[in-house]
């Protein structure tokens, strides 16, 4: 059962280049897509310009990985011999 998942996902393993520009190209189709399409009523100040849900989830992420790395990793990591050290 689990093969066809399993080989699936090394196909897509194998083929990250190809993935990485599909997503940059619907994302770049996204953005220019909000030139053409504007909100109808903008929440916040900031929302009304063509590309800042984009600008502010690729900024959002960038802070999530750095501060998990940075932060939550040294506090909850264990060195590689945690468990072997009681045998």
């Amino acid at each position: 059962m689990n093969s066809g998942l399993g080989i699936m996902l090394e196909k897509m393993r194998d083929n990250w280049k190809a993935w990485r520009m599909i997503f940059f190209v619907v994302l770049a189709v996204l953005v220019a897509l909000n030139f053409f399409i504007h909100p109808h009523h903008p929440h916040f100040g900031l929302d009304k310009y063509p590309g800042f849900w984009a600008i502010f989830g690729c900024g959002i992420g960038l802070v999530m990985v750095l501060v998990m790395k940075k932060i939550v990793q040294p506090t909850i990591g264990r060195k590689e011999d945690y468990y072997d050290r009681g045998e």
